[in-house]
């Protein structure tokens, strides 16, 4: 349905619901508005397109279960769109030195450790009765050495839930470092180092980027989903599994957004578990979280059943949508296609 004025392209900011129905009306009526004789002004046409896109926007009216599906859409849409964003940002860290080397420089020759791409673990066991105060001072004035940045050494005394401790932290531009020092571990003094990469300057704005674009998308597709089906012939199993799929998708939505948080404002985490896309894109809880609010893995749901639900209820949602797609007898009864719109 084009012509050389572009009357339909400008018709096509309307969603498919109206076009269906109104389309051949809302190109008379640009008709009408630019007279007879002379082509529709753009400003004309910039008027019916901010009335279509505003169509896209509307939920069915006096319909408040359909206004909750589509706020949840929206919400739903912005965890998404983050951790889209959240994911290209991973792509800016940067590389984390290799963990038995530094654990030979830094601790002893006889420690070790491992580095992936984002962690590094190092420790050692210490002899009985060692000074880990000393043993955390010596690896702090080591790193200094190298160029890290050093913080002052802290104590900790097990009220946290952390065994009593000396630790301190240490970053460079493309990395953190936690040194904690434990004086009694199964009976042994014993040092560790964790490390994870910074976030990268890119990080923030690209989840924000993401988010807003998230929100959108959301909002649009929860929108056009109640509209559909509240035109739809037999709508009840369509809503249905809409709300089912909603169900199975919102928890892990949920998780991510909560795991996102902390990554973003806590200053000094505990373990490396607090980064949100370890393995891959991921949208659900870390395993940090489900420990910090006592859901730790496997009593109830583990961070890759999280993964899983929101597969499930994005399909189920599919479902919903084809479901409830009218057919073409359907379209006919409705809205007679005109000899212009074929």
């Amino acid at each position: 349905m084009t012509t050389r004025d572009g009357r339909w392209a400008v018709v096509a900011a309307y969603p498919a619901r109206i076009r269906r129905k109104h389309g051949a009306e809302l190109v008379d009526t640009l008709m009408e508005m630019a007279g007879p004789g002379r082509r529709p002004t753009r400003g004309e046409k910039v008027l019916l397109v901010i009335d279509g896109l505003r169509e896209r926007f509307r939920p069915p009216v006096r319909r408040p279960l359909a206004l909750a599906a589509a706020i949840l859409a929206l919400l739903v849409g912005g965890a998404l769109g983050a951790a889209c964003g959240s994911w290209l940002g991973t792509f800016g860290y940067g590389a984390l030195p290799d963990g038995d080397a530094l654990a030979k420089r830094v601790l002893s020759s006889t420690a070790g450790g491992s580095t992936s791409d984002f962690y590094l673990n190092a420790g050692e066991g210490l002899a009985a009765g060692t000074d880990v105060r000393a043993a955390v001072e010596s690896a702090r004035q080591k790193l200094a050495a190298e160029g890290w940045r050093t913080g002052p050494i802290k104590t900790g005394d097990g009220s946290d839930g952390v065994l009593a401790n000396v630790h301190f932290a240490a970053e460079t531009r493309d990395a953190h470092l936690d040194v904690y020092a434990y004086p009694d571990a199964d009976g042994d003094p014993y040092i560790d180092i964790a490390g994870w990469p910074q976030r990268p300057h890119a990080y923030l704005p690209l989840t924000i980027i993401g988010a807003v674009l998230g929100l959108l998308a959301g909002w649009l597709t929860g929108v056009a989903l109640a509209h559909r089906i509240r035109a739809a012939r037999r709508p009840v199993m369509s809503r249905l599994l809409s709300v089912l799929g909603l169900i199975l998708v919102i928890p892990s939505a949920a998780g991510f957004v909560a795991s996102l948080v902390r990554y973003l404002t806590i200053a000094d985490p505990l373990g490396t578990g607090e980064l949100v896309h370890t393995h891959g894109f991921a949208f659900g809880p870390t395993i940090d979280l489900l420990r910090a609010i006592d859901m730790g893995e496997g009593r109830l749901l583990t961070p890759s059943d999280f993964q899983q639900l929101p597969i499930w209820g994005f399909g189920l949602i599919a479902i919903a949508a084809i479901a409830a797609r009218r057919t073409r007898e359907d379209h006919e009864a409705v809205a007679p296609a005109s000899a212009d719109g074929r």
